[in-house]
């Protein structure tokens, strides 16, 4: 179940007693390094981080241990190991962060890129040649279709690979993409089940940090761990 509003970051716990959280302007820009940015992660999640470099792509990675893999050309992590958390960084992409019963994490940064790439699959699969069978996964905060204009050939290739229900309006009538259908679809496709959505769109909440609104640097974490 979610908890957290407003200022407070958004909480889940998941299959296996795995922890969600994903945070917004409150916690402070988690994108970066350096002393700073290390306190501010600390102080959303007091363990070792796994950050990837994010290229909007499909590849998955197995963090072996807190920390592990951080720096890699990735989109999505998964892992087994006690302590260790696992996050993406986001600034209207999806944040997806899964568990299964056996204590197999994963979390995926699912722009439209990635997600016509298939990242969800292959981190629900890297997951399960881990040992993961009920895979449950939850949404973080990601821009909502009110506020993503989508160029109708991109639009029509999405539909294409995930639905019809990715197609959408915005707030001024033009076609739009749905992420959060896209994400739902590709988790169906993959045999997880979506059981949480922090129903915040980046681009119009006024607490978090979007990419579409100002083109900003600054990010929001989702991160996934397993005391």
């Amino acid at each position: 179940m979610a908890a957290g509003v407003g200022s407070h970051p958004v909480d889940w716990e998941l299959a296996g007693g795995v922890r969600v959280r994903s945070t917004g302007w409150a916690q402070g820009d988690l994108a970066g390094s350096g002393p700073t940015v290390d306190a501010r992660r600390r102080a959303v999640v007091d363990l070792p981080w796994t950050i990837l470099q994010q290229v909007h792509g499909a590849r998955v990675v197995i963090a072996e241990g807190p920390g592990g893999a951080s720096g890699e050309a990735a989109d999505g992590a998964v892992t087994t190991a006690t302590g260790a958390a696992i996050a993406v960084l986001t600034a209207d992409c999806a944040p997806v962060a899964l568990a299964s019963p056996e204590g197999v994490l994963g979390v995926a940064h699912a722009g439209w890129r990635g997600l016509r790439a298939g990242v969800i699959e292959s981190t629900v699969q890297a997951m399960r040649r881990l040992g993961a069978t009920k895979v449950e996964a939850v949404l973080g905060p990601c821009i909502h279709p009110c506020c993503y204009p989508f160029g109708e050939d991109d639009l029509a290739g999405m539909a294409s690979r995930l639905g019809p229900q990715v197609r959408s309006v915005d707030s001024g009538g033009r076609p739009a993409l749905d992420l959060p259908a896209g994400v739902r679809s590709a988790l169906h496709a993959a045999g997880a089940t979506f059981v949480g959505d922090a129903s915040v769109c980046t681009s119009c909440s006024g607490g978090h940090w979007s990419w579409r609104s100002d083109q900003t640097p600054r990010r929001q974490a989702t991160v996934v761990w397993r005391p």
